[in-house]
């Protein structure tokens, strides 16, 4: 038997939101520090995060196995958490002290971060639906 976990849309799907994750705290602590002198603000590392998805969704990915003690326990398997690294990325300003944090920029950013974090959380919970809606009883 299948569980969610093990379907290659919920892997992506929960890859896309722990990129989600780490890129928001990244534009928390860009905001963080925008009255920081010399401060450049990061980002996820777009092409990165691709690169590591790709291998991800690859069949030679080792996966770590659940132990099975009983019988009647269900196997399963816990993907691993692709590593998403950042970047610095200048805004398009730069102040006297050096600081190349835009507020407004970084707001845009978050405000982005927060329709795809939507998105993928909608389709999640419509695959889980739809999971359970399969697993219903004909009555």
């Amino acid at each position: 038997m299948k569980l969610p976990s093990d379907l290659s849309a919920f892997n992506l799907l929960t890859s896309r939101l722990n990129m989600l994750e780490t890129r928001q705290k990244t534009v928390a602590e860009n905001v963080a520090n925008a009255n920081t002198p010399g401060y450049v603000p990061h980002d996820v590392n777009m092409a990165s995060f691709e690169k590591v998805l790709g291998r991800y969704q690859a069949p030679s990915v080792g996966k770590v196995g659940l132990a099975v003690t009983q019988r009647d326990h269900m196997t399963g398997t816990v993907p691993p958490r692709p590593d998403v690294s950042t970047t610095k990325t200048p805004d398009s300003e730069v102040t006297m002290d050096g600081n190349a944090v835009v507020v407004e920029e970084q707001m845009l950013r978050l405000n982005q971060i927060r329709t795809d974090f939507d998105t993928a959380l909608s389709l999640y919970q419509k695959g889980l639906s739809l999971i359970r809606l399969a697993a219903r009883s004909p009555n």
